[in-house]
């Protein structure tokens, strides 16, 4: 089983509109509501390319400068207070460990944030994490998925996806995974309210290719 974290196990997006908003303002700009959709799974390189797009700026020193402000302001965040769980998510990974079933965290955080988002205990829920830093290329590519499934030594049809973003729902469909989204983010995915409604049930019977359809 493998779960995404920002926005799908951890509330931790909040953090980084925070310091994307902060980033945007020292450029003497502000970003639209617009652009924090559109950024929901993306690489922090490629949510800072967006963000420099709209507001105008350019140049890849500006860019890797800004990339930096961005990894360090989110540490600084994180360390003032580590973001919460959602309800329902740690009893939903520890069911899924009781059961005897490999976990995996499948995210586009760097290393570094994962480990200052999560603390140990909930970091040795995990079998196999996958960071963005790790890949060649990011969600939406299939790689993160792909190497996930390849750590637990499982086939990738044989996993069963949580995902909050279509950007992630797309990198996990693309690897031949199933995929249940938290959030109504595409027609293509299991679909229901919150984490809080998904349970091994559900898991086991993506994994056996069930169902099509679920709309919370």
């Amino acid at each position: 089983m493998l779960f995404d974290m920002d926005g799908t196990l951890v509330a931790s997006d909040a953090v980084w509109d925070r310091a994307l908003t902060e980033l945007a303002a020292a450029h003497g700009g502000q970003l639209s509501a617009d652009f924090f959709v559109q950024i929901v799974g993306l690489a922090t390189v490629e949510a800072i390319a967006i963000a420099h797009e709209a507001l105008g700026l350019s140049g890849d020193q500006l860019l890797e400068r800004d990339l930096q402000w961005l990894h360090d302001r989110v540490l600084d965040l994180f360390d003032e207070t580590r973001p919460p769980w959602f309800d329902g998510a740690r009893d939903l990974v520890s069911a899924v460990r009781a059961a005897g079933l490999g976990t995996g965290l499948v995210t586009s955080s760097g290393r570094e944030h994962v480990n200052a988002a999560l603390a140990e205990t909930d970091r040795h829920r995990f079998d196999v994490i996958v960071c963005g830093d790790d890949v060649a290329a990011p969600k939406p590519s299939p790689e993160p998925y792909l190497s996930a499934a390849a750590a637990l030594g499982v086939d990738p049809a044989e996993c069963a996806v949580v995902e909050d973003s279509a950007i992630g729902v797309a990198s996990a469909l693309a690897a031949g995974c199933r995929v249940v989204g938290v959030t109504p983010v595409t027609s293509d995915c299991v679909t229901v309210g919150g984490i809080a409604e998904v349970d091994l049930d559900l898991l086991r019977s993506l994994q056996h290719g069930r169902p099509s359809t679920i709309q919370g």
